[in-house]
């Protein structure tokens, strides 16, 4: 792919990034503090999530067979960029309140969430499945990292701009400037981005219904073992980036304040891990880094614990560098995996069974957060009450890592050593 088309694909990553990381940290806060109020307002606040991010994952499940079977004039893959539309409207009334009950209320609420989880589902597992087809394998990985990177712009602008707007304006105001914004990088990305080649279409493989399709994903054993390594690892980070908002509250850190520091870090770890996977393969880097963040992960229950001001900021960062590690390491390597695991002609059907592997683990992070930061708020030896909960969950995500670390020796795979 020229690099100007790769360019102009990614800028819809912005979008997609940007809408679901303030739905995805900064909703469930909004929810709680202004819809929710009463002791069951973190379970409410996060049970939308649950439920919009359930459907949105068994979505996937037949998002790539319809995208791998749908022939049109604009392609199979470019038509489903245009229900970005719906799924932005539904996205922009989440932050609109109206005077109804509060059960009327978390059901409106739950209803907008899911039209925007289940669309949004659609036209992302077409969007990824064009990379795909346009890549070549010797640029998986820079592709991967730049689809990254555009993301973590949409995600550095959701973490600076939402908590500013959050004390200038309503938050209705936010989800609408937020809609839109999701609204139209994707479209720029269906007009100005690289055009599918029509006649150019990959040989079709031996046609197949739904159901068999899923089955021959499930019978590929290093497809298999890579699914259940995603499963795990999704599991374990979203667990913990659910509360970073939560946690920096509870610390009082101004997260405005680490991310001068926490950018740089994020972008010497992109290249750290691109020079990896030319020296080590894709593979075996993946494993590597999973394997320190095994290893570095449980010194953060002991962090924030003692001291105030600077020695508090540099504990605070040390946890959040830490995470980071695993979490860019893990958005480096998956897609570059997948598309070395995808055979040709299945590429969105295999990218669609993948993405609803690792949205699964969304839902079922949030209805494990949620009670945990409700019940666990009791001192517990050196542990003071509200801390608990958090040195709680990073353990959770070390045993959900070492699952995963697990699953992934498993895989074989040629031609992971780096050329020489």
């Amino acid at each position: 792919m020229k690099k100007t088309d790769l360019i102009k694909l990614s800028i819809g990553q912005i979008g997609n990034a940007l809408a679901f990381m303030v739905f995805f940290l900064f909703m469930p806060t909004y929810f709680k503090n202004d819809v929710f109020i009463g002791p069951l307002e973190n379970t409410l606040s996060f049970l939308i999530i649950t439920i919009s991010f359930t459907a949105g994952a068994i979505t996937y499940l037949f998002a790539g067979y319809l995208s791998d079977k749908t022939r049109t004039r604009w392609g199979k893959r470019r038509p489903f960029f245009l229900l970005v539309v719906p799924s932005g409207i539904a996205y922009i009334f989440l932050g609109f309140i109206f005077p109804i009950s509060q059960i009327s209320m978390f059901i409106f609420l739950s209803l907008l969430a899911t039209i925007y989880a289940v669309l949004y589902r659609l036209e992302y597992c077409a969007y990824w499945s064009l990379y795909m087809d346009l890549t070549a394998p010797e640029e998986r990985v820079t592709t991967s990292i730049t689809f990254n990177l555009f993301g973590t712009l949409g995600t550095v602008a959701a973490l600076i701009l939402t908590p500013i707007l959050e004390e200038l304006l309503p938050f209705s105001i936010i989800t609408l400037l937020v809609g839109c914004i999701f609204i139209g990088s994707v479209l720029f990305a269906f007009f100005f981005g690289p055009k599918e080649n029509l006649p150019e279409f990959r040989e079709e493989l031996k046609a197949q219904n739904l159901i068999e399709t899923l089955k021959e994903t499930i019978s590929d054993r290093n497809f298999f073992y890579y699914l259940l390594a995603s499963f795990f690892f999704v599991l374990g980070y979203s667990t913990s980036v659910l509360v970073l908002i939560p946690f920096l509250d509870a610390q009082s850190i101004d997260l405005l304040l680490m991310l001068p520091f926490i950018i740089p870090i994020a972008v010497l770890y992109f290249y750290f891990f691109n020079k990896l996977a030319k020296s080590r393969g894709k593979l075996h880097a993946f494993r590597f880094s999973l394997l320190i963040g095994i290893f570095t992960i449980p010194i953060t229950i002991f962090l924030g614990l003692i001291g105030t001001g600077v020695l508090l900021f540099i504990q605070i960062f040390l946890i959040i560098a830490i995470f980071l590690f695993v979490v860019i390491a893990i958005l480096t390597f998956q897609y570059a995996l997948l598309m070395d695991l995808s055979p040709p002609g299945r590429e969105a059907t295999y990218s669609g069974v993948y993405l609803f592997v690792i949205v699964i683990p969304i839902p079922i992070g949030s209805a494990l957060v949620g009670p945990i930061l409700d019940f666990l708020t009791f001192e517990f030896l050196i542990w003071p009450p509200g801390t608990l909960s958090f040195a709680c969950i990073f353990l959770i995500t070390v045993f959900f890592i070492i699952i995963s670390y697990f699953f992934l020796r498993k895989i074989q795979m040629k031609d992971q050593s780096p050329k020489k």
